[in-house]
C-alpha cells in the first residue's frame, strides 16, 4: 500500500509557521508605542549587550587613537625622601611653569628607584633605572651624594658649564658639585647641592649626612627643560 506523503493542514509544522506569521502581523498591526513596548519586553537583553559592545568598542578606539602624551621632562629621584603628593604637586607646578599642555605633554617625577631595600630589590631598581637611561628618556638625575657621586665618575652627566646659562650659573657657583670623571679627570661642575631649595628644606626628611643633589643627564632630549626645571627650584620662594 503507497504511503501518503501529503501532510494534513493540521500538522505542526504548519502551526508552527503559522504562529510565527501571526506574531509578525500582531507586532506589524501595533502602534509603535507598543511596538515599542513589546520589542523592549521580548529584546531588552540583547539589545542592552549590543549597547554595551558598542561602547566597549568605542572606548578601545578611542584609546588607541587619542594623542600619546610625549614626557617633556623626566626628573629620575634615587632614595626618595618625599611624599608621594608634594611631587604630585610640583608636576603641576612645573607643567604650568614650563607652559606645557596636559594633554598631550607629560612631567614625570619617577622617585621607585629605591637601594635600601633588600640586595634583589636594589638590584632589580638599579637595573630599571639603567635601562631607562640608556635609552635617553631621563632628563634630570636627584640623587643622595654616595649616589650620585658614582654617576658622575661614570660620565653620566653634563658637565653644568655647557648647559646654563650665564646668569643662573653665576648664582649657583656656591653650590656646586666638583669633580672629574674616569674618562676626564679634569675638575668640573656635574651637580648642584638641594640643601637650600625651598622643595628639600620644607619637604624633605633629614639627610645632613647623605645631601641630595640634581645633574642634567648627558643624553638628555629635553635639556632646556631641565634647565628651566632647576632654575625653578632654586628660584623658588
Amino acid at each position: 500500500m503507497p504511503k501518503k506523503t501529503r501532510l494534513g493542514d493540521d500538522a505542526a509544522i504548519y502551526q508552527q509557521r503559522n504562529t510565527q506569521q501571526s506574531e509578525k502581523e500582531k507586532l506589524k498591526n501595533m502602534p509603535w508605542k507598543k511596538r515599542f513596548s513589546y520589542i523592549w519586553e521580548y529584546y531588552r537583553y540583547h539589545g542592552l549587550a549590543i549597547i554595551l559592545a558598542f561602547i566597549f568598542i568605542s572606548y578601545i578606539i578611542y584609546t588607541i587613537a587619542r594623542p600619546k602624551a610625549e614626557t617633556r621632562l623626566y626628573a629620575a629621584i634615587i632614595n626618595n625622601t618625599i611624599k608621594e603628593e608634594v611631587w604630585d604637586e610640583y608636576k603641576d607646578k612645573i607643567t604650568e611653569y614650563l607652559e606645557l599642555d596636559p594633554k598631550t605633554e607629560n612631567v614625570f617625577f619617577d622617585y621607585q628607584y629605591y637601594y635600601k631595600g633588600t640586595a634583589d630589590y636594589a638590584a632589580n631598581m638599579r637595573t630599571a633605572f639603567s635601562v631607562h637611561l640608556f635609552a635617553a628618556e631621563i632628563d634630570v638625575i636627584i640623587a643622595p651624594l654616595s649616589e650620585f657621586s658614582s654617576y658622575v665618575d661614570n660620565g653620566t652627566f653634563d658637565p653644568l658649564s655647557d648647559q646654563l646659562p650665564t646668569d643662573l650659573y653665576s648664582s649657583l657657583t656656591d653650590k656646586f658639585y666638583l669633580s672629574g670623571t674616569k674618562d676626564n679627570p679634569k675638575v668640573s661642575a656635574y651637580g648642584i647641592y638641594l640643601t637650600d631649595t625651598k622643595l628639600f628644606k620644607d619637604h624633605s626628611l633629614p639627610t645632613e649626612d647623605d645631601p641630595f643633589l640634581i645633574g642634567i643627564v648627558a643624553n638628555s632630549k629635553n635639556k632646556k627643560n631641565a634647565i628651566e626645571f632647576i632654575r625653578y627650584i632654586f628660584n623658588e620662594k
